[in-house]
């Protein structure tokens, strides 16, 4: 199928789920004229074109435009915000590099999104690769996350419910990336947010691993949640399985200050519509009556780091040129055709 039958496809499903699906809050996206890549050239999970039907429908009904990354690679320089969803297959180093030199061109959103590694089908390992090119201290942990309090109907269905830290420990960009939520999200089978020091993973949980201005965690999951080594590969990336607490990351942002670009990790793609997570109604309608925010917190998300493009200063010419000049200037004109 042609890539323009596709889109056209996907603004169809966006539309007839938009009729189809009862609002329970109000949330828009309030930027315009902006260009945003998916790249699903990787092995991206919840990527058909009914999961980003929704996001995408969105987004383009807010004047953006909306391009995938799929047969041929590349990254024009308008993007302002890339997603990297659940990527199974390796970025080459001219990939990674092309992420970095956009990404360097500052005012850039970077979205990547992990799973659960249940049965061992997600790798984090090419997510991760992006995350060194860059420079970055989050990562992608290779456990599955599940709560057997907040839920939707079953424990891998977790519900992150806690503004920052957890336990009313946050900072001011916390709160405002919340705004308007009174209950968690939803996220179907996901792992957690860890760090990397430079030398080894580190737990990144309050009074484990805390980086002062470059990492501020946004969401956690509730002190229920359990970490579970699902594929059994107890390698350097579980760090987190068996522990316990709970309040495992599960959306994270790193500023990147020399660069002036951003980084967004969330534990699962919670902008696709995969089992409704950009969504306001849950699948089985258990958690919170059947309403959840993983739609207003995807929207305050962008609001707040998606970077509208300039508009080109107009200067009326004619009023800077003496009028008895206009004559010369277009006589000159004349004679160089």
């Amino acid at each position: 199928m042609k890539r323009k039958y596709i889109f056209s496809l996907i603004l169809i499903v966006g539309m007839i789920t938009g009729m189809t699906t009862t609002n329970a809050y109000t949330t828009t996206l309030d930027f315009t004229g902006v260009t945003i890549a998916f790249d699903i050239s990787h092995g991206g999970y919840h990527t058909t074109e009914a999961d980003l039907a929704p996001i995408i429908g969105n987004l383009t009904a807010a004047g953006n435009t909306v391009i995938y990354i799929n047969e041929t690679w590349g990254i024009p320089d308008n993007v302002a915000a890339l997603f990297l969803t659940q990527s199974d297959d390796n970025y080459t180093a001219a990939e990674r590099a092309d992420i970095k030199t956009w990404f360097e061109l500052g005012d850039k959103l970077l979205w990547v999104a992990g799973d659960s590694d249940f049965g061992g089908y997600y790798n984090p390992w090419s997510i991760n690769q992006v995350l060194g090119t860059l420079g970055a201290i989050v990562r992608m942990a290779g456990v599955s996350i599940e709560d057997s309090v907040y839920h939707d109907g079953s424990a891998y269905r977790t519900a992150p419910n806690q503004i920052g830290y957890g336990n009313a420990l946050y900072d001011d960009l916390a709160v405002e990336l919340t705004t308007g939520m009174t209950a968690g999200i939803i996220a179907h089978g996901p792992t957690a947010i860890m760090a990397w020091n430079g030398f080894d993973y580190r737990d990144l949980r309050l009074g484990k691993s805390v980086f002062p201005l470059k990492v501020n965690v946004i969401m956690t999951y509730s002190e229920n949640a359990t970490a579970i080594d699902s594929d059994t590969s107890e390698g350097v990336l579980d760090i987190y399985a068996g522990t316990t607490g709970g309040l495992y990351p599960a959306v994270v942002h790193e500023n990147m200050t020399d660069v002036g670009s951003h980084i967004i990790a969330t534990s699962e793609a919670i902008y696709t519509n995969y089992k409704f997570m950009y969504g306001q109604n849950t699948e089985n309608g258990v958690y919170n009556n059947g309403t959840h925010y993983g739609q207003m917190l995807v929207n305050n998300i962008l609001n707040y780091f998606v970077v509208e493009p300039e508009e080109p200063t107009k200067t009326n010419a004619f009023a800077l040129i003496p009028l008895a000049a206009i004559g010369v200037i277009y006589a000159i004109s004349r004679r160089k055709k």
